[in-house]
C-alpha cells in the first residue's frame, strides 16, 4: 500500500464505515455475511486470519456466523493502518470478545509462521495493494495444507448493461454525495474499482498453486467473492 493511500485511510477512518454503506447502497453488509459463511469449515475449531481487517467488520461478521454455527474460532485481524485498527479494537472490546486479536501488520509481509491458519480472509483490500503476487505468496505461506481463502472485493461488473448502470450510478448519484463526504476517498474508490482486474487475480492465485479457485458475483454485480484451497 502506498503512503498516499495509507494517509487517505487515516483521514477517512472515522467515516469509513458510513462511506462503505452509502457507496454500496447498504449491500456491503450482506456481502460480508456471505463471505463469513464461505469462511466456515466443517471442523468445529479453526484459526482465521483477516488480512486488512480495517475497522473489523468482516472479523465481527465471521464471529457472528461462527456463533450461529456453534464453531470455536480464533480470529487474528491485521491491518497496516493504526487509525482503522483503533476503531476495530473499540468494537471488539465493547463486545467483550476474547477470541479476536488485532495487530498491526503488512499484507505483503505477514509476520506469522508458515501454516499458522486454517482460513484467510480479506474484504476490500486487494484494490489498495501494490503487489498482488506478493499477497498471493503470503496467502499460501500462512495457510495450512487444505486451508481455504475467502476474498471479498469489488470490480466493474462483467455484464455490460450492469457495467453501464454502475458507471451512471457512480457519476450521477454517488459523485455529489462522495464529494460531500470526502472527494479524495470517492475518487480513489471509483478509480480502484474501475481498474481492478478480477481475471488477473484469479490467474495469479491459480499460478500460485491454489486449487478450486472460483469467483462468485454478488448482488449488483460489483461485489464478488473469490475462494480457493491450498493443496
Amino acid at each position: 500500500m502506498s503512503e498516499r493511500i495509507m494517509n487517505l485511510f487515516s483521514e477517512v477512518h472515522g467515516k469509513y464505515e458510513a462511506m462503505n454503506h452509502i457507496f454500496s447502497m447498504g449491500v456491503d453488509i450482506g456481502w460480508r455475511k456471505e463471505a463469513a459463511m464461505a469462511a466456515m469449515l466443517p471442523e468445529r475449531s479453526f484459526r482465521i486470519i483477516d488480512i486488512g481487517t480495517g475497522t473489523g467488520d468482516l472479523a465481527l461478521a465471521i464471529n457472528r456466523e461462527a456463533v450461529r454455527k456453534k464453531k470455536d474460532v480464533r480470529i487474528t485481524g491485521i491491518d497496516f493502518n493504526g487509525d482503522m485498527l483503533g476503531i476495530a479494537r473499540r468494537k471488539v472490546k465493547g463486545l467483550g470478545l476474547r477470541n479476536i486479536r488485532l495487530e498491526n501488520g503488512d499484507a505483503l509481509s505477514l509476520h506469522f509462521d508458515a501454516a499458522s491458519f486454517d482460513v484467510a480472509t480479506s474484504a476490500f483490500v486487494l484494490r489498495n495493494l501494490d503487489n498482488l503476487d506478493a499477497f498471493a505468496k503470503q496467502l499460501r505461506r500462512v495457510l495450512r495444507k487444505g486451508g481455504r481463502f475467502v476474498i471479498l472485493e469489488m470490480a466493474l461488473p462483467d455484464d455490460l448493461p450492469q457495467r453501464l448502470l454502475f458507471k451512471l450510478y457512480f457519476r450521477m448519484i454517488m459523485r455529489p454525495i462522495g464529494y460531500l463526504i470526502d472527494r479524495d476517498a470517492y475518487n480513489w474508490l471509483n478509480y480502484s474499482i474501475s481498474r481492478f482486474d478480477k481475471r488477473n487475480l484469479i490467474r495469479l492465485l491459480r499460478e500460485e498453486g491454489f486449487r478450486d479457485v472460483s469467483a462468485r458475483q454478488l448482488f449488483t454485480g460489483v461485489g464478488f467473492i473469490v475462494t480457493g484451497t491450498k493443496p
